[in-house]
């Protein structure tokens, strides 16, 4: 799913980049790694930074001031453009995904793919 991701955004005029804070280890305390674990293939996103931007220096006092603080809530300021802009990503990803004639498959090198199963449908 990550190639078909990089070709939405990237025909959205976003650019994709890895995760910057690979030893934060995110993906694995995510929402979809239960969907991982029990051999589905699933993939995160967000909004992120250029590394030593000031976006960067941003979103490290989010993280260090704000993450599952009280002060995280409905009155932070948001890039409305940004966020909209990341739901067209999601949704043409959601619906070329829907529109595609098989399931997503997993790498042949995936280090997940480890979970993977093969009931009836297939993944």
């Amino acid at each position: 799913m990550g190639d078909t991701a990089r070709e939405v955004a990237q025909s959205l005029g976003v650019q994709v980049q890895p995760d910057p804070e690979p030893q934060r280890n995110a993906f694995i305390r995510s929402d979809q790694y239960n969907f991982i674990r029990h051999g589905i293939p699933a993939l995160a996103m967000g909004v992120g930074f250029e590394p030593g931007s000031p976006e960067q220096q941003t979103f490290k006092n989010w993280l260090t001031q704000r993450y599952h603080a009280p002060s995280d809530d409905v009155d932070q300021p948001v890039d409305l453009a940004a966020a909209g802009k990341y739901e067209e990503i999601v949704r043409a990803l959601a619906i070329k995904t829907a529109d595609e004639a098989q399931r997503p498959q997993w790498k042949a090198n995936s280090f997940f793919r480890r979970y993977a199963t093969m009931p009836s449908g297939g993944y």
